[in-house]
């Protein structure tokens, strides 16, 4: 059962719902002075029952029905797939329609309450199965059921244990690493995995020390992939990195990627401003954490070539202009960037040594003391 909860139904028709409430307070009150309360005729009582009935909807009942429309669908793409060895004939028009029941569904479980109940009447296999099917169903379809595990996952922990017991990274990452696959679908698939893994400790380690995790990202940060791929990789790169649970190792292991991120702050090599300010901030704040900074500071030099000469066309740009404004936070970063590599040291800090405190041996006279 799910927990009762009422809903202004606003997918088929936006307006009518909340205006014929409204259209009724404002036929009895204009707001302003006080009226005596009278009963309600038989006509009023009809009109505000079928405004209610008709306005609002019970969610965990639309889920359900949600649920079977879709299990519908598949059932008829699962039997065609069989019968002929190939995908299913479905057109554009029933893949529109299935793309539009997996958004519904990711509206509803936003709510906190709706995402344990998806879960407990084994919603996460449902959805990763679908997006595993990649000869029988619209890849469209499969990106949207990958867009709901990300919902579901996205600061519920509960959640995210759930997905991590079914293994849903590597399920995700065979995904990822099917290159007939399209960039959009890979690029959901990251922020699936990095909802995922994002706050839970044991993940991010267990993810950090997977060789082919890492691997997850460093290729999305390739230069031939697109910029929504490599944002949601550098996205993902930066919240381990920076994490609260990050270490000295963890900088260590993810140095090719950061190696990556290094090439975006250039704006000759990167033009998407997103991306070249994230990677300015994740330098920046690897700096500043000092768990390990000698992968940046063996490129100080590069960086400086391509920032000093930017923060001199920045700060040229007219006083008060539109584009100087735009910039703004670019050219602050880059000056806190410059004075960090500057300050900082391109030697890892010592092992805390180690105390001999069993005193000198029975043959040490002390004479060397």
């Amino acid at each position: 059962d799910f927990p009762f909860s009422l809903k202004i139904k606003m997918s088929e028709n936006p307006s009518w719902a909340w205006l014929g409430l409204l259209k009724w307070t404002l036929a009895y009150t204009d707001g302003t002075t006080d009226t005596n309360p009278q009963e309600m005729s038989a006509e009023d009582k009809a009109f505000l029952e079928d405004v209610m009935k008709n306005g609002v909807i019970n969610e965990g009942e639309r889920m359900r029905e949600i649920l079977k429309e879709l299990t519908a669908s598949l059932d008829k793409i699962s039997k065609t797939g069989d019968n002929d060895g190939g995908g299913a004939d479905i057109d554009e028009e029933q893949e529109d329609r299935m793309i539009e029941l997996l958004t519904e569904l990711r509206d509803i479980v936003e709510q906190i309450d709706y995402a344990k109940s998806f879960v407990s009447i084994k919603g996460l296999p449902f959805l990763l199965g679908c997006a595993s099917q990649g000869k029988s169903v619209p890849e469209g379809v499969r990106g949207a059921c990958v867009g709901v595990v990300s919902t579901l996952s996205q600061n519920n922990p509960p959640v995210q244990q759930a997905l991590l017991d079914l293994e849903a990274v590597r399920v995700l990452a065979e995904i990822y690493f099917d290159d007939t696959n399209g960039s959009s679908l890979k690029g959901k698939v990251v922020q699936a995995i990095s909802c995922i893994v994002r706050g839970h400790v044991a993940a991010e380690e267990a993810f950090t020390n997977d060789n082919v995790c890492r691997m997850i990202i460093e290729r999305g940060l390739g230069s031939g992939e697109s910029a929504s791929l490599r944002r949601r990789c550098l996205f993902f790169l930066r919240a381990l990195v920076c994490s609260d649970h990050t270490s000295q190792k963890r900088v260590r292991l993810f140095e090719e990627s950061i190696k990556s991120a290094i090439t975006f702050v250039d704006v000759e090599q990167e033009t998407d401003d997103d991306i070249r300010q994230s990677a300015l901030d994740l330098l920046l704040q690897i700096l500043l954490q000092k768990k390990s900074v000698n992968c940046i500071m063996g490129e100080k030099n590069r960086i400086l070539a391509v920032g000093v000469p930017r923060v001199a066309n920045l700060r040229a740009l007219p006083d008060g202009s539109e584009e100087k404004e735009f910039y703004e936070v670019e050219l602050e970063t880059w000056e806190s960037l410059i004075v960090e590599l500057e300050k900082a040291v391109d030697v890892e800090e010592a092992e805390p040594p180690v105390l001999l405190l069993g005193g000198r041996p029975p043959d040490d006279t002390g004479a060397n003391l």
